[in-house]
């Protein structure tokens, strides 16, 4: 009773204290925002066709199931960096101390958790009692599971070089000269969850140039493809999912991903990296997950289960699905096989995508074990990966390092202490391929390692250092640590974070990142180094006004470029980018965002290229109706690709649309979205109109004019 008594009092001042800030009205565009902004941030470092979907699922099902605060449940919040680590830990402490909590404002109490915090946190978390040690039973299954359709239809409305007619014999001549199906991307996808205990569901995607039902394709075409040839959903992906039964704390069947440590050893997905960098550096393995999108590789298929009791716990799981490869014949004595890449696009459009769809079986068999008491924890991962057809790469400078032949077994030790107001943690690595080259074995231990640690001081500043060292002969074909770019091979350097609070309502977040290349790359030849700097500070001016500037600038090398000289030397180049974004309301129903972006490339070469990126968005959305709109019109000029911004757009739910704009032009696009009963419809439509050009695109994209449109609709349905 004291007890309930000091919280209502305690919150009843707070409430006073901080009438600046509603966190209800904050809780939605928070999260939304923190989002916006990790993926920008990833996209500027991955590849343009980088698929977020997956990676992002997880949010969009934890705020539509929210974890209960009051279960084990919470430590996925660590996972998608909603919360730190220091928090985690505060939240427990609470809860060993107090008890459960009973209502979610009574998280303020709790040390750490400020109103940004609470915000954020809010709309993926609830208070009930904790349920994970109850019996399953069909009957609650079936009365109290949640069943959710999605269906979905993409398409460029404009006439691509691709779709163009064709004769068979012209296509035989030019066997990727055209795509074989139509324009349309097409996805469904049905998902199941009893109190994110049981999970199973579904998923079968077309892409836009795939083939479908009704697409037709010659005789001629079909015996060239044999095997090949097939038509309907190129994808299909399922899962069944089940935790907390007993011993078993997780199991598996069908499509999966597994993650543990820092990513080092085995770290199946995508994750943050630098995307989610300041004072959250430190990865928390998600362990076995189960895989709901239509992401096409980077994923496991077959079953896991996780088995633990008291500190103990442990991980086997086997994967065997077939991935896309490019195979010829080596010997045309034996005909023996070889493969001289592998395909991640999951893109099966032309006659040569289709011949390499599949092309070879990966199977992959590991297991992690697992040690945790009070603030420490350690895990040891192993796992072998098997190809059926040995992978040998066309030899080059660059790649005299990378893996190739047919098996390959990692193995690594992860560990992390966190208590009060310090972490430590890290993980060593260690790879060992038997069809490695001379060179390589001359060089061994194939080995690679990272280590960092986390001080909090005061409640209103982080600090952050990591240290990493990837041997050039590490292989690894399921790591995904930090570092720079998406290879954990041949890198070493140091990143210092930061983040501060340094007075109410305005936040610092800053880090450097020192690092250098121990051999060649794709684009230079020679070792090489290189530095990221990064700055954002933002502030709250009000419950219905926030803004932020933030400043980055980066530094690689490359090879040069000049035509007049003989050996192409490495260069330095740097990108610099200035963002100012302000988000505000006017009224209870109109949300508006401004945000301007300017962006400078130069190298050692002489080039000189600028880019600027302005937008308006204007969301309306009426509490009190079942429908919302949202529109952005946005101008651009950066006439090189290197001066390139890339810039976030709304889009369709389980969707995410983050376009690289270059050229010059404008860009807009209007996102309706309705509730209709059970289910919620969106439309969404956007057109790019280019002023410096005729043409759109090259090759199989191609578009003869200055404007393309894209058209997404989806269908949400929940029972």
């Amino acid at each position: 009773m004291k007890r309930l008594i000091l919280i209502i009092l305690s919150l009843f001042t707070v409430s006073f204290a901080r009438a600046q800030i509603a966190v209800d009205t904050l809780s939605t565009e928070a999260l939304n925002q923190l989002l916006i902004e990790q993926v920008e941030r990833l996209a500027e470092d991955s590849d343009d066709d980088a698929d977020f979907e997956e990676l992002l699922d997880n949010y969009i099902f934890f705020s539509e199931n929210p974890v209960n605060i009051n279960s084990d449940e919470v430590m996925r919040l660590v996972e998608l960096r909603l919360l730190s680590a220091f928090q985690y830990e505060a939240l427990q402490k609470y809860r060993r101390y107090y008890g459960d909590f009973m209502f979610l404002d009574e998280l303020e109490m709790v040390e750490g958790f400020d109103e940004q915090t609470l915000a954020i946190i809010k709309p993926v978390i609830c208070i009930e009692k904790d349920k994970s040690k109850d019996k399953l039973s069909f009957k609650n299954m079936g009365r109290y599971g949640k069943h959710q359709i999605v269906g979905r239809y993409e398409q460029v409305l404009e006439k691509q070089q691709g779709y163009a007619p064709i004769d068979d014999s012209s296509l035989l001549a030019k066997p990727n000269s055209r795509y074989l199906g139509s324009p349309q991307k097409l996805q469904f996808k049905y998902t199941y969850n009893y109190r994110n205990k049981v999970r199973a569901g579904f998923v079968l995607e077309k892409d836009a140039g795939e083939m479908f039902f009704t697409d037709k394709v010659s005789d001629t075409i079909q015996r060239l493809l044999g095997k090949n040839y097939r038509k309907g959903f190129d994808f299909v992906g399922f899962h069944l999912y089940a935790k907390d039964l007993g011993i078993v704390k997780a199991a598996v069947l069908g499509d999966y991903q597994v993650a543990w440590g820092q990513g080092l050893t085995l770290w199946s997905g995508m994750s943050f990296g630098k995307a989610g960098a300041g004072s959250s550096v430190m990865k928390q393995g998600r362990g076995i997950t189960p895989k709901g999108s239509a992401s096409e590789y980077s994923f496991m298929r077959g079953a896991a289960v996780t088995l633990g009791g008291g500190p103990f716990s442990g991980t086997v799981f086997y994967s065997n699905r077939w991935i896309d490869a490019n195979v010829s014949v080596a010997d045309s004595l034996d005909e023996a096989e070889l493969v001289s890449s592998l395909q991640e696009t999951g893109y099966h459009r032309t006659i040569g995508e289709l011949q390499d769809r599949h092309a070879i079986r990966q199977q992959v068999v590991g297991g992690h074990l697992a040690f945790a008491i009070a603030h420490f924890e350690v895990g040891y991962t192993a796992h072998h990966t098997w190809l059926s057809t040995p992978l040998q790469l066309k030899p080059s400078h660059y790649n005299q390092f990378y893996f190739q032949g047919q098996k390959l077994t990692n193995q690594g030790i992860d560990f992390k202490y966190v208590k009060g107001k310090f972490a430590v943690f890290g993980e060593a690595s260690m790879s060992y391929n038997p069809d490695t080259t001379a060179l390589q074995k001359a060089l061994k231990p194939a080995f690679a390692g990272l280590a960092g640690m986390t001080f909090k001081p005061a409640g209103y500043l982080n600090f952050t250092m990591l240290y990493r060292d990837y041997g050039k002969t590490y292989q690894n074909l399921l790591g995904n640590a930090f570092g720079e770019g998406s290879r954990n091979q041949g890198q070493r350097g140091i990143y210092l974070g930061v983040e501060a609070a340094p007075a109410p309502y305005w936040n610092i977040l800053a880090y450097a990142d020192h690092f250098q290349f121990t051999w060649l790359t794709s684009q230079v030849n020679a070792p090489s180094r290189g530095h990221d700097y990064y700055l954002r500070i933002s502030h709250s001016f009000n419950r219905r006004t926030n803004a932020y500037l933030q400043f980055r600038s980066k530094t690689k090398m490359k090879n040069s470029t000049d035509a007049f000289v003989f050996s192409h030397y490495p260069i330095f180049y740097t990108k610099n980018a200035v963002r100012f974004n302000i988000n505000y309301q006017i009224g209870r129903d109109f949300h508006f965002s401004n945000k301007a972006e300017y962006a400078h490339y130069r190298n050692d070469d002489g080039t000189n290229e600028h880019g600027y990126f302005l937008c308006q968005d204007i969301a309306y959305k009426p509490e009190d109706k079942p429908f919302s709109l949202t529109f952005r019109y946005a101008i651009f000029d950066a006439k090189d690709y290197n001066a390139r911004i890339y810039a976030y757009e709304n889009d369709v739910l389980y969707s995410f649309s983050v376009p690289a704009l270059y050229g010059k032009g404008m860009r807009f696009y209007l996102l309706g979205k309705v509730k209709l009963f059970n289910a919620t419809l969106y439309a969404r439509i956007g057109r790019t109109v280019y002023s410096d050009r005729d043409e759109i695109g090259s090759g199989l994209t191609l578009i003869e004019g200055n404007h393309k449109t894209d058209l997404k609709v989806e269908a949400v349905w929940k029972l």
